[in-house]
């Protein structure tokens, strides 16, 4: 199905090329049967009963790609990984995130995922780093913990009915301070700035 004239507007156009470039430095690098674009045909043996996974649909009997991506095959599922994807974090990915809420119990934290992460008090070492039992006075004073913007680093715990669980029990995650690390080239360090 290449060659299918679709019409775009100039921003639509711009990005498809963006994509067909990103693409093709990708079917270098692996196998060039594994890129596909949107309405490409996905070479399928029938007979062995193939799942159509995300990026996939039927059309006129054959299977082709709804997204931009790399055709990916696992048993007999067929799927298209994406260019580009919002972030699913799993268990284990130690994620960095803004405290947007202080709740009893709990700091909810914004990930950039559709939903946002949980943090909760019983989840994470105390300032003092004595292992005890969570108390009132703890829940009173959180907001000497994390406030709201503070910046933090957490480790996904898992998934409940209200949404990404986190936990912070290593000395490695907790606030983090926002630092950028500036260095300027010989020619700029020799310019004069008004």
């Amino acid at each position: 199905m290449r060659g299918t004239e679709l019409p775009l507007n100039q921003t639509q156009k711009v990005r498809l090329q963006r994509a067909l470039d990103k693409l093709e430095s990708l079917s270098s690098k692996s196998n060039s049967n594994a890129s596909v674009t949107v309405a490409d045909s996905i070479p399928v043996n029938y007979e062995d009963g193939v799942l159509k996974g995300h990026g996939t649909s039927e059309l006129n009997g054959e299977v082709v790609a709804t997204v931009c991506g790399i055709v990916e095959r696992v048993n007999k599922l067929v799927y298209v990984r994406a260019l580009r994807s919002r972030y699913k974090p799993e268990v284990g990915d130690i994620i960095v995130g803004r405290v947007v809420e202080v709740a009893p119990k709990r700091w909810r934290i914004e990930i950039n995922f559709s939903q946002d992460a949980v943090l909760m008090l019983s989840s994470m070492n105390l300032p003092d780093g004595i292992q005890r039992r969570r108390t009132a006075l703890d829940e009173l004073n959180m907001r000497s913990i994390f406030e709201e913007n503070d910046v933090i680093c957490a480790e996904v715990r898992g998934f409940q009915h209200d949404g990404l669980h986190l936990q912070a029990r290593s000395q490695k995650y907790g606030k983090r301070s926002i630092a950028y690390s500036a260095s300027l080239s010989s020619e700029e360090k020799e310019a004069t700035f008004p």
